[in-house]
């Protein structure tokens, strides 16, 4: 893969010098006392230059030249000759015509200016990060950074007309004057809907916009138009994006072109979050109204973002309303919540928001029970989860701002239930003879401060300080037997403070720089503390303790050049060092974007290398702690840091107004991952073999995984009406020592056919859409055999499954339809929203995993059935 990936960066350096060794035909002029905008015509044809230029500006103006060479430069300026109009180039190939005023007509050049502002919400007031802003005379454009601002250099001083555009927002069409003063662009939302929930950045035209390739913004204010569990969820919405969807059905993250879950980085205000999830994976940590952006990248992304292999989620909070005091309130099934924004004075706002879980105050945490004999117990069902973020945000003038972000969010769970949960419903009203007792917590912490300085038209410096905490414990009593019984408590903890600051420098229309420098230090804790009582009178005890220290040092620059308005090639490299095994890395990345026709065809295509020094494992042997034993494990002496190469290819068209195509080609390769060593190992036993790390990467080998595929989405929308269908057709293989030998098998997450589909209709009042998921099961390893083995101490041979290969079976397809429907309506001076998300409408029985026990007949099966249909409520009101 590495060698494919140089060839790929030649080709594609090819072509970017193939733009400029053009064969160029000589160039004859001869014109004689005729219009000059003829004679600028004519300049066109030959040279195919892309002249801007105001009518009023050359009418009743006259040229004459006599020209011959090759040279265009000098056949514009010949036909410019003694008009007191003089060319600006732009950039390679673009000429702006400007007036030569009176006292600089000697001159050598006319002063260069910028053209720059902010863009806003103009409800709230708040910035708006990830606008485009696009001058549609020049065809060149911006986005705006995550301070709303946005700045184009090395223009001739004069007024152009511009178009900006955000996703959910009214465009609009107005006049700015570069070297004027920065402006202050206010858009209002829509009610018309936009292509969907997940869509490039950008407007449906590709006029207005800069395609980023593998790059995705999140309309997050249309989360509510598709099903969700119950309130609307960003990681839920994500997977109705091709190649994204959970590495498990009712628990596990997010898989990106069938990539592990711990390849993803969940970005909160700069800062990393490392268990993004509530509920086993059901619902995200993020609060979707609480954020103001959030952008996926997939494949290569820009070199500011890394240490992952598959994919960045970067999402900023709000910063509250500058306006006036908002407060948005909601109650669904599972959590209730709030939201609370408002300006404290001129120069600062703060948003504030909360969510829990009430299931444990229906239902009660613990339940007495009694038994025929008197003898009084206490059984506990308690589960809860919670978030908690707010954000204050000031602002010391035009060019300074200051944010602190804070999120805190966790799930407690406190069962102590009968041993065997199989047991009637009669049993669990009675004292149990053999239980188990667990209490897991977990949580994540985050603190960020972000410092936003315009340094001058040019320069925007961005600095993030962070700090980031994952804890979790799992404490359990297992009793397996009258008098045997186990007792654990095993804790793990992961701190990640740092500090980043990033460059943004806008040399020209034509090069944007981006440099920056990131110092991490991360600590990784483990505790364990077991006693083991196998009869009445023996026992052992357990007590250890891990601890590792690691430091991370990044350093990039990158180079966004639009040398044409047709061209856009961003190139950098990122490099960094791993203080875990003194590991440094150099990591190029590559991408380019060619307008073929501004509606019709663009083709963009990337290809980078990434580095990951983090693996995320779990013990494999022991019931006792299964929760807290995944753990991140930090490259080391004994842990090379995996590596991977990224391949990707694009095109987009827009058949018509609303109507989009796109489709996707991609390739990666990783090394140096972290696969079980005995995939067939089953977490059955009581006692594991510790937290040490020797112990937990003795369960596991390093293997290569290959991963290849097609995506291909349209999105359609007509007045009320818009639909989506995405269809992805990847393999995922893995090549990791085995019982069958050093060969290529499919993935776990191997899902070669997935195909999605949204149907929504809006009203004044109603919204419905209905949406639909049919994939390829995942892989499962069948049986081929039973056999038996005994020995003459034996009374019984033990049976067996005879298993050769891995992964050489697959589940059926999974089929789930879901419906939203929704009302608004006002009451009591407030705005409110009632939702029905109804859940697997058809009651499909799907199967979500298989496995195999042998028997002294046969062969037992048992299947993992998903969830029947299931209707939830929510209602939202808004003041």
């Amino acid at each position: 893969m590495p060698r494919l990936l140089c060839v790929v960066v030649v080709l594609m350096g090819a072509v970017g010098g193939g733009m400029e060794a053009r064969a160029q035909a000589p160039i004859v002029i001869r014109v004689d006392e005729v219009p000059l905008t003829a004679a600028l015509e004519e300049v066109r044809a030959q040279t195919d230059l892309d002249l801007v230029y105001a009518e009023r500006l050359v009418e009743d103006r006259t040229a004459s030249c006599s020209y011959t060479g090759a040279d265009r430069g000098a056949a514009l300026a010949c036909v410019l000759d003694g008009t007191d109009i003089r060319a600006e180039r732009v950039r390679r190939g673009q000429y702006v015509l400007v007036a030569r005023p009176d006292d600089e007509r000697n001159a050598e050049a006319t002063p260069r200016a910028s053209l720059k502002g902010y863009v806003l919400d103009a409800e709230t007031g708040e910035r708006l990060p990830g606008a485009h802003v696009y001058l549609t005379q020049l065809k060149a454009g911006a986005t705006t950074n995550q301070d709303g601002y946005f700045v184009m250099s090395g223009l001739p001083p004069k007024d152009y007309r511009v178009r900006i555009s955000y996703l959910g927002y009214q465009s609009k069409d107005t006049t700015l004057t570069a070297a004027a003063g920065p402006a202050r662009i206010s858009l209002a939302g829509t009610s018309i809907q936009s292509e969907g929930v997940v869509v490039e950045a950008g407007s449906t035209s590709v006029d207005d916009n800069e395609r980023l390739p593998g790059m995705r913004s999140v309309a997050l204010n249309r989360l509510d138009q598709l099903p969700s569990f119950g309130e609307p969820d960003l990681f839920r919405a994500l997977q109705w994006t091709p190649g994204i969807r959970k590495s498990g059905v009712t628990s596990g993250g997010l898989s990106v072109r069938g990539g592990n879950p711990d390849q993803n980085l969940y970005l909160l205000d700069g800062a990393p979050v490392y268990h993004p999830w509530h509920a086993f994976s059901l619902i995200s940590t993020f609060q979707t109204q609480t954020l103001r952006s959030t952008e996926l990248y997939r494949g290569t992304f820009p070199v500011e973002h890394g240490g992952r292999l598959s994919a960045v989620l970067d999402a900023q909070m709000k910063d509250g309303s500058r306006r006036a005091p908002k407060a948005v309130a909601g109650l669904s099934v599972f959590s209730g919540r709030f939201r609370v924004e408002s300006p404290l004075t001129e120069s600062t706002s703060f948003m504030v928001s909360g969510r829990r879980s009430y299931l444990d105050k229906l239902i009660g945490r613990r339940h007495p029970v009694t038994g025929d004999s008197g003898r009084r117990d206490t059984l506990r069902t308690g589960y809860y989860f919670f978030d908690t973020s707010a954000k204050l945000t000031h602002r010391f003038g035009p060019n300074h701002r200051l944010s602190l972000s804070y999120y805190h969010g966790g799930d407690d769970l406190d069962l102590r239930l009968p041993f065997d949960l199989s047991l009637d419903f009669s049993s669990w009203l009675r004292p149990p003879d053999l239980l188990f007792e667990v209490a897991q917590n977990w949580d994540n912490r985050v603190v960020s401060a972000q410092h936003r300085y315009l340094a001058g038209d040019d320069l925007f410096l961005t600095t993030t300080g962070y700090y980031s905490g994952y804890r979790a414990q799992e404490a359990s009593f297992v009793q397996p037997t009258t008098t045997a019984s186990l007792t654990s408590d095993y804790r793990v903890r992961l701190s990640d403070a740092g500090v980043k600051v990033q460059a943004d420098y806008h040399h020209s229309v034509s090069h944007e720089w981006t440099g920056g420098l990131e110092v991490s230090t991360l600590q990784f804790e483990s505790t364990l503390n077991s006693n083991l009582q196998r009869s009445s009178g023996t026992s052992s005890r357990r007590v250890q303790d891990s601890r590792v220290a690691a430091a991370k040092v990044v350093g990039y620059l990158q180079d966004t050049w639009t040398p044409t308005p047709q061209w856009t090639v961003e190139s950098g490299v990122r490099a960094g060092y791993f203080s875990g095994g003194d590991y440094v890395h150099l990591a190029p990345r590559l991408s380019a974007q060619h307008v073929v026709h501004p509606r019709w065809l663009v083709v963009e295509g990337s290809v980078g290398l990434h580095v990951q020094h983090l693996q995320r494992l779990r013990d494999r042997y022991s019931l006792a702690y299964d929760l807290v034993s995944s753990r991140w494990i930090p490259a080391s002496d004994r842990v090379r840091p995996a590596t991977g190469g990224q391949l990707g290819l694009g095109t987009y068209t827009q058949l018509r107004p609303g109507w989009s195509l796109e489709l996707d080609a991609y390739a990666r390769e990783t090394r140096d991952i972290l696969v079980p060593a005995d995939v067939f190992q089953e977490k059955e036993g009581i006692e594991g073999p510790g937290i040490e790390i020797g112990a937990l990467l003795g369960q596991y080998v390093t293997g290569t995984e290959r991963a290849f595929g097609l995506e291909f989405s349209t999105r359609y929308e007509q007045g009320p009406w818009r639909a989506r269908l995405g269809l992805s057709m990847g393999r995922t293989f893995i090549q990791a020592p085995a019982r069958s030998g050093l060969r290529w098998r499919p993935s776990g997450l191997d899902v070669p056919v997935s195909v999605r589909s949204t149907l929504g209709w809006e009203g004044a009042h109603w919204q419905a859409t209905v949406a639909a998921e049919l994939r390829s099961g995942y892989p499962i390893t069948v049986p081929e055999a039973r056999y038996k083995l005994g020995d003459p101490t034996a009374s019984t041979p033990t049976s067996y499954l005879y298993r050769p290969q891995v992964h050489n079976g697959r589940l059926p397809p999974y089929l789930r339809v879901d419906l939203t429907v929704g009302y608004q309506f006002q009451l009591l001076s407030a705005d409110w929203t009632a939702t029905v998300d109804v859940s697997n409408v058809t009651n499909r029985d799907n199967v979500l995993d298989r496995t195999y026990r042998p028997t002294e007949t046969g062969v037992d099966v048992n299947r993992q059935r998903g969830l029947p249909i299931l209707p939830l409520v929510e209602l939202e009101m808004r003041l």
